[in-house]
């Protein structure tokens, strides 16, 4: 009886550690999310990386133009066989920044098997030149959806 006993502490313990984890995991989310939409009117700076290197940063009025006014419009968590429809690594990646500190940082995905997309996922991606993109909130594993300002500064960068 005593071993038993043990055994079911020890288990419940595993559940609320569980428990725990998960619920804290959730509101990280939503503080990250209610983070960049406070602060969104705030960003003061951009800057798109191809790897390491530097294709583009502007700051005050310039940047203006290249920050999306409703940056989490849709959000959709990408699940692992979703995820594997576009390229591994990123070709591009974008930081918004607030007086020097990134707010939020997004990669840009290659769609690798077009014919994989679902509806959903259809309208997130968007075109530069012939191939598609998708925006990845890859700190909270998300798809955003596509805005003109984006696709807007990748037409320019893009080559």
């Amino acid at each position: 009886m005593n071993k038993r006993r043990w055994k079911l502490v020890i288990f419940a313990a595993i559940i609320l550690i569980v428990a725990f984890t998960l619920q804290s995991r959730d509101k990280n989310e939503e503080e990250a999310i209610s983070r960049i939409l406070d602060h969104t009117a705030e960003i003061d700076a951009i800057e798109l990386f191809k790897g390491e290197q530097s294709l583009f940063r502007a700051t005050g009025q310039d940047a203006t133009a290249n920050i999306e006014n409703y940056p989490l419009s849709h959000v959709k968590k990408l699940s692992k066989k979703e995820r594997a429809i576009f390229e591994e690594k990123p070709l591009y990646h974008i930081v918004y920044e607030i007086k020097g500190e990134p707010l939020y940082e997004v990669d840009i995905l290659k769609v690798a098997i077009s014919s994989e997309l679902t509806e959903e996922l259809q309208q997130m991606v968007f075109n530069v030149g012939d191939q598609q993109y998708l925006i990845y909130w890859a700190k909270e594993k998300k798809a955003l959806e596509q805005s003109t300002n984006t696709q807007r500064l990748l037409e320019q960068y893009v080559k």
